[in-house]
């Protein structure tokens, strides 16, 4: 699972919410586990206070997402794994190894993709091209993406929505359900 939309709107018709691994962690622990919040933060190796915050950003988030009709793309963010976690792309099931993996245990497909820091290795394209931009999927406007500054804190100057990391793995899902290759949409 990689995130939720409402249902029977068209993923490109909606603006989408970041939902942080960490901000899902400890929803799991405190809403679905049960666990008390000194025991998630001690699960999580955060203080108390920081999990509150962790806590109440995700709760606002869901919320965002429920009120104002909008997906949720559980992503990113801060988080420390001694494991090695992946996402097959032909059965949709999370993998979790505490070694590296090269296929997937359930369906044998060698089309994983590495969800945690431990597992991605910048390959040296990636380096060469630079900072990147934000796209905004609402009217294609394009600018330069600003270090440190996630896309999705970035309001498309000419729509007022929020911006999306462009080649970003939520973009290449969106390109891949409005049937767009991506080859097209960089010569645009």
């Amino acid at each position: 699972m990689e995130g939720f939309k409402p249902f029977g709107v068209p993923i490109s018709d909606l603006e989408p919410v970041i939902l942080f691994f960490e901000e899902y962690e400890a929803l799991r622990l405190l809403d679905y586990m049960g666990m008390t919040q000194l025991e998630a933060a001690q699960e999580m190796a955060v203080s108390r206070p920081t999990l509150t915050r962790i806590y109440e950003k995700a709760r606002r988030t869901i919320a965002e997402a429920f009120v104002e009709g909008k997906a949720i793309f559980i992503e990113g963010g801060d988080y420390h794994t001694d494991e090695f976690w992946y996402r097959c792309e032909a059965c949709h099931k999370l993998l979790i190894s505490e070694k590296e993996m090269v296929s997937c245990s359930y369906c044998k497909s060698d089309k994983i993709r590495p969800l945690s820091k431990k597992s991605i290795k910048m390959d040296t394209q990636q380096q060469e091209d630079g900072p990147g931009f934000c796209i905004c999927l609402h009217c294609n406007t394009k600018i330069n993406h600003q270090p440190g500054i996630p896309c999705r804190e970035s309001e498309c100057p000419q729509c007022g929505k929020k911006m999306i990391r462009e080649n970003s793995y939520h973009h290449q899902l969106y390109l891949k359900k409005k049937g767009i290759k991506n080859e097209n949409r960089n010569s645009q």
